[in-house]
């Protein structure tokens, strides 16, 4: 799979959704993190401190669910230099809900 999702003016929520469903069944072991990121900051959740080789992000409408707290985190994979990828089962675990999440939060408020 060919991870050049483009994000521009033109780029609505059902586009970022559609991109990670696909992801979600992709057939790798292992996404670059950097392709999400560039989602994630679409969504409007920060990066915050973690520790170890986990990435830990932030979300205002994530403070409501209890199971969030207002954040999710992923354990990433160092490839050398300034590769890090994340694998799949925890993207479909970890990731994959809290974006869905407010994706469809901010459908609601719209």
């Amino acid at each position: 799979m060919k991870f050049k999702f483009k994000i521009n003016e033109y780029t609505t929520l059902d586009d970022v959704r559609a991109e990670l469903d696909a992801l979600r069944s992709a057939n790798v072991k292992e996404i670059p993190l950097n392709h999400l990121r560039r989602i994630i900051d679409f969504l409007g959740a920060i990066r915050v401190p973690a520790t170890g080789s986990s990435v830990r992000f932030s979300h205002p409408i994530l403070k409501k669910y209890p199971q969030y707290q207002g954040y999710f985190a992923v354990h990433k994979i160092h490839k050398g230099g300034d590769q890090e990828e994340i694998r799949k089962n925890d993207y479909k675990k970890y990731l994959y809900p809290a974006l869905i999440t407010i994706i469809e939060e901010k459908k609601l408020n719209k």
